[in-house]
């Protein structure tokens, strides 16, 4: 048994050994012939283009010199001689099929004999005018896009030549055409193997479209072949397989002109191979290529007989063998895989980065950013869209990622529309450089079911070891910066110690502010509303908080916390009762009626049963319905615009104002005011602390109260502080105002106090 299980092992390791010979065979075997034809395709390229170019540039010489001597001829007005020019031309160039001479405005002066249509413009055509303008301001030789030239009945590739005078001016353009129907092109005679083709593409024009110049296989008609650009999506392919094969964009040819080749599966042309170039001069892409399974074959008939001996040798075993542990293997690696990547964009997610973190941190010795991505605008999409289109966007940001980052980076999916990238091997401005091309690729238009979409990103970065070594807290950090770059979007943002002081502070407001209401350090101030005539209008009720260890917070630096805790429910119900409350108080004690007003959250207007919560606290206290504001943020009210609209107008059915707070610090509020069910606009104290002293500041408050009065609401000015502030608001014909000229927030006693001086 031991020597039956002996010699199974030698025959394992002799069967394995030469497997792995066979494979290193074929592998080396395919990879030469593979790079042959490459060369081969890349030779044929070189030889082609150089052809090309020589062409042209006798071209470009000859319309050179016989365009200065026909503008003389045609300033003499010897039309006669030019036209006898123009034979010789024709006679002696049997590919030039036209020629004549143009004005710097596009119209033909004169032509060949041959051109029956003799009033044209070349500036008034879609096919001729991008590069008639393009040959004004070229010192070379124009190659233009292929198209039918009715006047002369046949497809020509044009030609265009700027004429300079002595001191450089342009005195014309020479324009001529080559013929470029089927056995009719000087390309069409050289010598190539049947299989190989050769194309000639227009680089981008003034719409970012790529046409063909010529093609040698003309099958087609010439109506499909020239006229129609090149498919964006074939052109994706193209782009997508010269990456894979050399890592960096295709464009880079246009300035270092290298010839390559690359492999391309296409649904028409099958698996092809194709030689490229990029000629600067004349602005043209250059390829010689054909179909790919010559490689096959002769790999095929190469690797024949070292297949043949290991078949017969080791098929019937080792195919059996191999059957079973590459389907158990194959199963396991599905499995692996369906864990540790996401299923939508086939990313790794967070399970696939615990487990392969050490060996990233090992491999860039524990230095490297993490990236915190967000997508800005997602959610209006998802919403509006649906989750279809919002998948097909998170699926075009992952092809996005694979292609800017390399293979050394790790690219995760956090979930939702948050992605996660570390990138190592980078110094912090090389890596600013890098995230701002990212942004732009990023941003860039999304094509989904015929729609266009635009999504921006929100980034966050933190850097091992300079910020933390934890991976969790690193994460933690890049996504307290992402919350940052978000406040702006579009941008991104590098964590900061800074940031980490607000986080401890945010963190101990959190902890503090769960216990604030079951320890009474919350309580309500009342800051009056005064008309214009000086009468009283209301209050503004202004929660405040005094902690122990804090000491005393101001609402800006809690009440976000508040509503990112879900702690804005319980605060927000605090406020809305025990203001209710007090100033019922207040009405009954000094038998006096006057608004209240109450500033809400959007997250806490979102709530599930916030108006029948509203309206029992209302119906407890027995207020006046009409004699309450709710204060909503105007930056706040257009983040949540569709979701908000309902629950306003909801709210003002029941007899309930609504103010808009902030106004004219937020970025679409004239566009909306039409639609949200406003009764008051607050212009805000940081206009109001200028218009003494700046005149655009005191025009741009006076439009606001043109606003509001066009709109039919009351406007209330906050902040004032002085009377020379007061009389200026007063003749801007100004309702309401509300500052420390009057009174500070006040508690209960001190307002009742406040209300019976003034009485």
């Amino acid at each position: 048994m031991m020597v039956k299980n002996s010699i199974w092992k030698i025959f394992y390791i002799l069967s394995i050994a030469a497997i792995l010979l066979l494979v290193a065979l074929l592998y080396f075997s395919y990879k030469e012939i593979n790079e042959r034809h490459c060369t081969q395709v890349e030779y044929y390229t070189q030889i082609v283009a150089k052809s090309i170019e020589a062409d042209f540039m006798q071209k470009d010489m000859l319309l050179s010199i016989v365009g200065e001597r026909l503008f003389r001829e045609y300033s003499s007005n010897s039309n006669e001689k030019i036209q006898k020019i123009f034979a010789l031309l024709l006679k002696h160039n049997p590919y030039l099929v036209s020629i004549g001479l143009a004005d710097v405005n596009g119209q033909l002066l004169i032509a060949s004999k041959n051109v029956e249509k003799k009033d044209i413009n070349f500036m008034q055509s879609d096919n001729t005018r991008y590069d008639f303008q393009r040959s004004l301001s070229s010192s070379y030789m124009v190659v233009s896009k292929t198209y039918y030239f009715d006047s002369i009945d046949e497809w020509i590739i044009p030609l265009r030549k700027a004429i300079r005078d002595d001191d450089g001016n342009i005195i014309g353009v020479i324009v001529a055409g080559l013929k470029n129907s089927k056995n009719s092109n000087y390309l069409d005679e050289l010598n190539l193997s049947k299989n190989k083709r050769i194309i000639i593409l227009k680089d981008i024009d003034d719409r970012g479209d790529i046409y063909k110049l010529y093609y040698s296989q003309q099958e087609h008609s010439h109506k499909d072949l020239y006229e129609k650009p090149i498919k964006k999506e074939f052109l994706s392919r193209i782009k997508e397989s010269f990456y894979s094969k050399y890592e960096y964009p295709i464009e880079e040819l246009r300035e270092t002109q290298k010839t390559v080749s690359f492999f391309l599966n296409n649904s028409l042309l099958g698996h092809n191979i194709a030689g490229l170039i990029y000629n600067k001069k004349y602005k043209l892409w250059i390829s010689v290529g054909g179909d790919a399974q010559g490689i096959k074959k002769e790999f095929f008939k190469e690797a024949s007989f070292h297949i043949t001996m290991s078949i017969l040798t080791f098929i019937i075993l080792f195919i059996l063998f191999r059957r079973v542990a590459a389907s158990e293997r194959k199963k396991d690696e599905e499995l692996l895989h369906q864990i540790e990547h996401d299923t939508l964009t086939n990313l790794p997610n967070r399970i696939y980065m615990y487990q392969n973190i050490e060996k990233y941190k090992e491999l860039h010795n524990d230095k490297y950013f993490i990236l915190y991505l967000d997508l800005d605008n997602f959610k209006n999409i998802n919403d509006k869209f649906g989750h279809i289109t919002g998948d097909a966007i998170l699926v075009e940001v992952a092809n996005r990622l694979n292609i800017f980052f390399n293979k050394e980076d790790m690219i995760v999916r956090q979930g939702g529309d948050e992605f996660i990238v570390f990138v190592g091997n980078i110094d912090r401005q090389e890596l600013e450089i890098k995230i701002q091309k990212l942004i732009v690729y990023i941003s860039k238009i999304y094509h989904v079911k015929k729609r266009d979409f635009r999504a921006g990103v929100s980034i966050g970065i933190s850097e091992c070891p300079r910020d933390a070594q934890n991976i969790e807290e690193l994460l933690s950090l890049a996504d307290t910066a992402m919350y940052q770059a978000k406040k702006i979007r579009n941008s991104y943002c590098f964590f900061s110690e800074e940031m980490r002081t607000q986080n401890a502070f945010r963190a101990d407001v959190e902890h503090e502010l769960r216990g604030a209401l079951e320890a009474r350090e919350l309580w309500m101030a009342y800051q009056p509303q005064i008309n214009a005539d000086e009468t009283l209008c209301g209050v503004e009720a202004l929660v405040r908080w005094q902690n122990k260890k804090l000491g005393l917070i101001p609402p800006d630096k809690f009440i976000y916390v508040a509503e990112e805790s879900g702690l804005m429910k319980e605060l927000g119900e605090f406020i809305i009762e025990t203001s209710l409350r007090e100033i019922k108080e207040v009405q009954k004690e000094l038998n006096l009626t006057f608004n209240l007003s109450i500033n809400i959250s959007v997250v806490q207007l979102m709530e599930a049963g916030f108006l029948s919560t509203l309206l029992s606290a209302i119906a407890k206290e027995n207020f006046n319905r009409s004699s309450l504001t709710l204060e909503i943020t105007e930056s706040l009210s257009i983040e949540s615009l569709d979701d908000v609209l309902p629950i306003l107008y909801d709210i003002q059915e029941h007899d309930i104002k609504i103010s808009l707070d902030d106004f004219g610090t937020g970025y679409s509020s004239l566009s909306i005011l039409r639609e949200l069910p406003i009764d008051e606009l607050k212009i805000d104290k940081s206009f109001i602390d200028k218009i003494l002293y700046d005149e655009s500041e005191k025009n741009l408050v006076d439009s606001i109260i043109n606003i509001g009065k066009n709109f039919n609401m009351k406007t209330l000015a906050e902040g004032v502080e002085s009377i020379e502030q007061i009389d200026l608001l007063r003749k801007s014909k100004c309702d309401v105002f509300q500052g420390y000229y009057y009174s500070k927030p006040l508690s209960k006693e001190d307002l009742i106090k406040y209300l019976k001086k003034d009485n």
